[in-house]
Formats: structure tokens, C-alpha cells, sequence
């Protein structure tokens, strides 16, 4: 019979750790799925996840401080609908394998000539000064910086991309990195097209580049916070507060869209995950627990500066915050940012791990606005960032960050951590 008992004990502790993880898969399989439109602003991707957040957290039954879990507010975008296609010569390129459009691009359709700008005219005054005498308002130029290594030299062709001072119709950068791409300047649509072309895409000698890029700007898309609460039990109008955002960058173009899996499906799975853990009655906290999938932070935190200053609750109330970005890794740990400014948080936390070694060490950073838990850390709410560390995958903001990559690798064992580090603080 003990024997029994401790079979039935086991398979329970086993079916329980599945469970967790088959959970955590699923969430992150939904959102990284190209019905969700990499949940960026092309074909409502954003609210197409929040829909389905939201109905998670029905289904667990959260209460709510709105009618819908919602809360909304308008941002401007631009985004890359249609085409975003180029061809070199007669070679039709492959879009988010040899190229990106930069997020901030116009609309631009036709064939152009290549003006090629590299370190032999660059290291040259002279033949930089008849370079830039030119008129390039019908030509496209290729910035190659390879051998490049003078400051301001790269800090020319830096400034180039961002001010476009020889005015040419686009301009090209020549990559020998992973190519990565980010929508946070996409408040607005320049005048002129950036595109970033890996090296190895190229023909020898480019001399014409067919461009079609259809751009759509949105004055006020809106989009929205998705927020959920279970009462405390004790003190209810005391909050421990979980965030993650779930948007990520969406299309460019209709051909290419960014699954965004560790950044940030998987903090989100570990979000709901959470939800689920204290929404059922033997879990109910003594505090009340509040849940924010937060929209915008691809564009600049935007959804956690707009609940920050617009809160559902009295953010003096708010005993911790803890956010949730990129926790898909873990075979190094994780870092805990802002354990400088709350060594009290970092101390339970890494004791918490010796006495249970979850994870292979807890690491402290310092103050850093890099994520949503900055602007309530700003608005003076005890708040940290918590994220996974592991060289067993590094996809970031390209589109290989897919839900069939992700190895979750330390996932259960964080989730037992945040859990248990709420359940003490």
C-alpha cells in the first residue's frame, strides 16, 4: 500500500510538472503562430493576443477592473502591410533571411541605380567631398562599412542612416551580422527607405535594386492593456503585481511576420501560468494579485507608461511589482534588474534558490529602463525585471524566434521561484 501511495505521489508531482510546461507551450505555440500576425499592428495581430489573453483569463476566472479586462489608449504607427519586396539585379531576395525593411520606411516602388559609399571614399576627404556633391534623389546608395574602424567614420555612416543628409532615395546597409529589426521608432514614416541587406545576398557587382514597398501610417491605432486580478484574502487592497508584455513586432510586409517566442510569449505563458496557479482557492494569495499583459513595449513601453500614469489602483498600494521579458532560456540562471536599488528582494530571491536549487544562480544588475517595469520603478513602485540567461538559444527580434525553438529550459523551475518568492515577500 506505501509503496503504492508513494507511486501515486510521484506520478501526481509528474503529471503536475507536465502539466505546467504543456501549458506554458501551448501560450507560447498560440501567440508565435502566424494567425497572430507576429502581434504587431498589421491585420490586428496585437488584438487578435489580447482577445486571446483576455479569454484566458476568463477562463480562470479573474475579476476584472473594466468591463472587457481592457484598458485602452491610441499610439501612432507605421507599419509595411503589402510588398516589402527587392530584387538585385534579376535576383529576387528573401525578406527576413537577406533583408529588412526598416520599420520607418515610406512607400517606395521602382527600379533604381546603386551608388556604392565604403572605406575607400570614406578614408578619402577629397573623394568623400566629390561623393557627397552628388545628387542621389534617384539613386539608392549601399553603405558597406566593412574595414571600417575610424569613429568618425562610422559615426558618419550612423548619422546617415538616421538623417538621410545626402538624400537618396534609400539607403542600404551591408550586413555581416544577424539581421534584427525593431518597430520602436515607427512613431512616424520617413521620407526616405532603410534596408538592411546581409553581405552574403549580394551579387558581386550590384548595379540596379528593384524596390516595392507598400507603407500604411496610423495616426491612432488602438490597441490595449489586458489586466486581471484575484483578491486577497487577507489584505485585499494591498497588490502583488505580475507584468509581461505580450506585442511583439508584427509584419513587414505580407510575406514575412516575427513569431517573437521568447520575446515575450514566453513571459506571457509564464504570466497566465501564474494567473491560473492563484486564481484556484488552495493557492488564493493573502494580498491580491494582479496581472498586466501590457501592449506597446516594442514601440517604447508604451502600455506600462500609459497604465503607470493611469492606474486602476492606488500604485502607493502595490507591495512589489515583478515583470516577466524573455524567460524561455535558464540553464544560466537569471538576472534580476534593479536588485541594486531593492537588495531586499535580491536576498530572498537568492535564498529562496540555495534553499531549493531552482536555478543555477540568481544575478544582480542595476537600475536599467529596458523593459515595463521601468515606469512604475519611476513612479517610485518597488518593481524589478527578471529574465533567463542561456546560450542554448539567442534568437532576438528576427524571425527565427519561433515556438518550435524555444527549449524552455529552466521555465518550471523559474515559475517555482517568482511563485515562491511572491508567496514569502
Amino acid at each position: 500500500m506505501r509503496k503504492t501511495l508513494i507511486l501515486f505521489c510521484l506520478f501526481c508531482a509528474t503529471n503536475s510538472f507536465s502539466q505546467d510546461i504543456n501549458y506554458a507551450r501551448f501560450i507560447i505555440d498560440t501567440l508565435s503562430s502566424p494567425s497572430m500576425e507576429g502581434r504587431g499592428y498589421v491585420n490586428d495581430g496585437v488584438r487578435k493576443a489580447a482577445a486571446f489573453i483576455r479569454n484566458e483569463f476568463l477562463k480562470d476566472g479573474l475579476l476584472s477592473f473594466t468591463k472587457d479586462y481592457y484598458q485602452s489608449f491610441d499610439l501612432a504607427i507605421n507599419t509595411l502591410p503589402g510588398k516589402a519586396d527587392i530584387s538585385i539585379g534579376k535576383k529576387p531576395l528573401i525578406p527576413g533571411t537577406d533583408y529588412l525593411v526598416a520599420s520607418t520606411s515610406p512607400t517606395l516602388k521602382g527600379e533604381f541605380p546603386i551608388v556604392i559609399l565604403n572605406k575607400r571614399i570614406l578614408k578619402s576627404k577629397s573623394r568623400y567631398k566629390r561623393f557627397s556633391c552628388c545628387d542621389y534623389s534617384q539613386k539608392v546608395i549601399f553603405v558597406d562599412k566593412k574595414g571600417i574602424t575610424d569613429k568618425k567614420q562610422t559615426g558618419l555612416t550612423d548619422s546617415l542612416r538616421k538623417y538621410n543628409f545626402l538624400k537618396a532615395a534609400a539607403l542600404v546597409f551591408v550586413n555581416d551580422n544577424k539581421l534584427t529589426w525593431s518597430i520602436s521608432s515607427a512613431s512616424k514614416q520617413l521620407p526616405y527607405a532603410i534596408i538592411d541587406i546581409k553581405r552574403e545576398a549580394l551579387p558581386e557587382k550590384p548595379a540596379s535594386i528593384a524596390l516595392d514597398i507598400e507603407a500604411y501610417f496610423e495616426k491612432a491605432y488602438t490597441t490595449q492593456n489586458v489586466i486581471g486580478y484575484v483578491r486577497g484574502s487577507i489584505q485585499p487592497d494591498s497588490f502583488l503585481v505580475f507584468t509581461a508584455h505580450y506585442d511583439h513586432l508584427g509584419r513587414m510586409g505580407n510575406r514575412t511576420y516575427f513569431p517573437g517566442a521568447n520575446d515575450n510569449a514566453s513571459g506571457t505563458a509564464m504570466l497566465l501560468d501564474l494567473a491560473k496557479h492563484y486564481s484556484q482557492p488552495d493557492h488564493q494569495p493573502k494580498c491580491s494579485m494582479i496581472f498586466i499583459a501590457f501592449t506597446g513595449e516594442e514601440r517604447g513601453l508604451l502600455g506600462s507608461k500609459y497604465m503607470a500614469y493611469h492606474s486602476f489602483f492606488p500604485l502607493a498600494s502595490v507591495r512589489f511589482l515583478m515583470n516577466l521579458d524573455m524567460v524561455g532560456t535558464g540553464s544560466e540562471g537569471v538576472t534580476m534588474v534593479n536588485a541594486t536599488e531593492f537588495p531586499k528582494a535580491f536576498d530572498l530571491m537568492t535564498k529562496i534558490n540555495a534553499g531549493n536549487e531552482y536555478v543555477l544562480t540568481v544575478k544582480k544588475r542595476g537600475e536599467s529602463c529596458n523593459s515595463d517595469h521601468c515606469p512604475f520603478y519611476e513612479k517610485k513602485v518597488p518593481a524589478v525585471f527578471i529574465y533567463s540567461l542561456g546560450k542554448e538559444y539567442t534568437e532576438y527580434h528576427n524571425i527565427y524566434d519561433r515556438a518550435d525553438l524555444i527549449p524552455l529550459s529552466e521555465y518550471s523551475d523559474i515559475f517555482r521561484l517568482v511563485r515562491d518568492f511572491m508567496d514569502e515577500w
